[in-house]
């Protein structure tokens, strides 16, 4: 039996084939609304489920202080052999700490955006929910609960941490993008990649309320939840829209799956059979348009915004003596920001028809905001103020270019309809950018311990001002055509108004003879 592939919004506006085959517009509707309220349900629990990733993430960073009063034995209500003999060994070893996970992640970004491609993209995302929950509970309960303190095993059971935590980005946004259209893809996806600073507050949120009953709770509740999240999406979703409608009559079958329809009629028509691609390989990648520029930008900024998730609690603590609860509840601002910098830029991006200058403008904007932070004082007002305009210049673009970015990335014309690229490309341009983010995690306690606070700051603006160099020629590129796409507006505006005003220049003006 021979089939043909027609659009589900052109079999929409055609009322006269679903009269021929007795569908009504209501069993139409219902389909539409049915196939809305999934796409409203992917969204929900992909943002919640990578947010939970995030939180969990962010627990390390939440209770540094704890963890290194802790690990020093200054907390005369668990008496144990310290682990370390000064603050700055301790110090020393969180930020080793981060390195190590940053490197993991990093490099199994890669292994798991590849095996989203060829395999469920859905079951990795559990699998790295599950794991990350007993690695947690590992990390951070287990060895104050038996009183055992080990460099080596805290060093192994981070880096299976960063191992299975990869597990999640890459084959989320392949969700993502097999459910949801081009159309407004940067605002969708700007608003979806907000999950990740909002995981972040969700995260100093939960340690704000438990840590007063102890560090290793942290790690429990953070563990508990990130299991419901996981169990949530294994029932609840599915990685591509399945059949949506079903019909049968007398001239035939509708089955609209994956947004297309196949028509099976007795009658002969054209045949068009679907292409089955073949995954893409990491070289291949590399090598699409934009991408590498891409991966060096993120390499570069991600290291900044890392900086900020990993220390950001610890410097409020240290620097101005905030108490730990205060300073995870401050450090949300940077967060919101991130939020608000995400969901912003991509209507911008839309509206703009180009990604790069919106990105341009906030890494630009964020060297001036790093300038004043590094030396701003405990002024709380201005520390939220700050943080917040910090939050939206530098997490606001790294969530575009992990997220919108990434899908448009993953699939460009170049691809030519390939929807087994998507993980590959995300888990490259995410993964370039842990790497980066990777050794400076390891310079950080370095820079402070010999220089101070200040030059941490300073060496960010270094960072983010290479971040600026890698976009110079897309931005270049994308900037001239929107300026031309503005003066052809503008001049097409302008002959409007006038053929308005003097409707006899027109070429369509009636002409009236003697």
């Amino acid at each position: 039996m021979l089939s043909k592939r027609l659009s589900l919004s052109n079999l929409f506006l055609c009322k006269p084939f679903f009269d021929l085959l007795g569908v009504t517009k209501l069993v139409v509707n219902d389909c539409m609304e049915a196939s809305q309220s999934n796409r409203i349900l992917v969204f929900i629990l992909t943002f919640t489920s990578y947010a939970l990733y995030h939180a969990s993430r962010k627990n390390l960073s939440g209770v540094k202080a704890s963890m290194a009063n802790d690990w020093l034995n200054n907390d005369t209500t668990h008496p144990h052999k310290p682990l370390f003999d000064s603050e700055v060994g301790a110090k020393n070893f969180l930020g080793s700490l981060d390195g190590l996970f940053m490197i993991f992640y990093a490099g199994f970004l890669f292994f798991w955006g590849w095996l989203g491609d060829r395999w469920n993209p859905k079951h990795v995302v559990v699998v790295g929910m599950i794991a990350s929950a007993v690695t947690l509970v590992l990390f951070g309960s287990i060895p104050y609960w038996l009183n055992f303190y080990s460099i080596p095993y805290y060093i192994v059971i981070w880096c299976l941490f960063g191992v299975v935590q990869a597990c999640g980005w890459p084959n989320e946004v392949t969700i993502m993008a097999n459910w949801f259209p081009k159309s407004n893809r940067g605002a969708i996806m700007g608003a979806w990649a907000s999950c990740q600073p909002v995981g972040n507050i969700f995260g100093a949120l939960v340690i704000g309320f438990v840590i007063p009953w102890g560090y290793q709770w942290t790690y429990a509740v953070n563990s508990i939840l990130i299991i419901l999240g996981g169990i949530a999406l294994h029932y609840c979703i599915e990685v591509r829209p399945k059949k949506l409608l079903s019909i049968n009559t007398s001239h035939g079958v509708i089955d609209i799956e994956n947004n297309e329809e196949t028509i099976q009629n007795d009658s002969t028509i054209d045949s068009v059979e679907e292409i089955n691609h073949e995954p893409i390989t990491f070289w291949q990648a590399l090598l699409l348009p934009n991408v590498l520029a891409y991966c060096l930008c993120n390499a570069c900024v991600k290291m900044v915004n890392y900086a900020f998730f990993f220390w950001l609690p610890f410097y409020l603590t240290h620097a101005y003596g905030w108490s730990e609860s205060e300073a995870n509840q401050l450090a949300i601002w940077y967060d919101l920001g991130g939020v608000f910098g995400s969901i912003a830029g991509g209507i911008i991006s839309d509206r703009l028809g180009h990604r790069s200058p919106i990105i341009m403008i906030l890494l630009v904007s964020s060297l001036f905001s790093l300038f004043i932070y590094a030396d701003i004082g405990s002024n709380r007002l201005l520390n939220v103020l700050m943080m917040t305009v910090l939050g939206v210049t530098i997490s606001g673009p790294y969530n575009l270019i992990v997220g919108t970015i990434s899908v448009d990335l993953g699939s460009q014309p170049a691809l030519a309809g390939n929807e087994k690229a998507m993980s590959t490309v995300t888990g490259l341009i995410d993964g370039t950018g842990s790497a980066g983010s990777a050794i400076g995690q390891f310079f950080v306690p370095v820079i402070q311990n010999n220089f101070g606070w200040s030059w941490v700051f300073y060496s960010f603006i270094i960072m983010n001002f290479l971040s600026v160099l890698c976009l110079v020629k897309r931005f270049y590129i994308d900037s001239r055509i929107v300026v031309q796409n503005y003066r052809r507006r503008g001049t097409f505006s302008m002959r409007q108004r006038l053929l308005e005003d003097e409707p006899l220049l027109s070429s369509t003006a009636p002409i009236h003879q003697d």
